[in-house]
């Protein structure tokens, strides 16, 4: 039953439990867990929240050698560049680290976990980078400085858009099909009817 007396108008956007993308500050660390996927891989989630409840997480997992990471000294680019991340937040908490050499993913991993832990009780507010990913799910940005301490002023701040930062999502057409009765396949509705037929 509709009713015109019952129709609710809304003009809020609904973001669920996920922060928006884009710059968001006071933010504070929820979460860092070290864990293993289904297929046995080891990964790293951090896990941020901001005061309204509202999260964004980000994954890191092993880097292997592919199709744009073909030899040792990609790799070890890859590997760095990935360490790096890590270091950032780490530097929100720390005012200086020490030198370590990490030999495996699952030691460096757990590194930053024992590192990161105990900072979580700090509830130190952070100024924090969120875009949506190829899938339009709201993640941590991976491009540039994306995490900051609330202490450095706006104006003083590191974190910026890049051009591969996605702050708006993405809108994809839905695909229409059709379902032939006679061969019980859908097939793309290419817009013609019975207009198209030959006699």
């Amino acid at each position: 039953m509709f009713n015109t007396k019952n129709a609710v108008i809304t003009n809020t956007e609904s973001n669920g439990n996920y922060m928006s993308a884009g710059i968001n500050e006071n933010v504070h660390l929820k979460e860092v867990n070290v864990n293993v996927s289904p297929t046995g891989l080891d990964f790293l989630e951090i896990v941020f929240e901001n005061k309204d409840g509202q999260t964004v997480s980000m994954s890191e997992w092993q880097n292997k050698k592919g199709l744009y990471t073909k030899t040792d000294e990609d790799l070890q680019r890859a590997d760095d560049r990935q360490f790096g991340r890590l270091i950032q937040i780490i530097n929100c908490f720390y005012p200086t680290i020490e030198d370590v050499e990490l030999n495996s993913f699952k030691e460096m991993i757990t590194w930053v976990k024992n590192k990161l832990d105990p900072m979580i009780a700090t509830q130190k507010e952070l100024r924090l980078k969120a875009v949506f990913d190829k899938n339009n799910y709201v993640t941590v940005s991976k491009n540039g400085i994306f995490v900051e301490p609330m202490t450095v002023d706006k104006k003083d701040s590191q974190i910026k858009k890049f051009s591969r930062d996605n702050f708006e999502r993405t809108i994809v057409a839905d695909k229409e099909t059709s379902n032939d009765p006679l061969t019980g396949k859908s097939t793309p509705d290419t817009g013609k009817g019975a207009d198209d037929l030959p006699f």
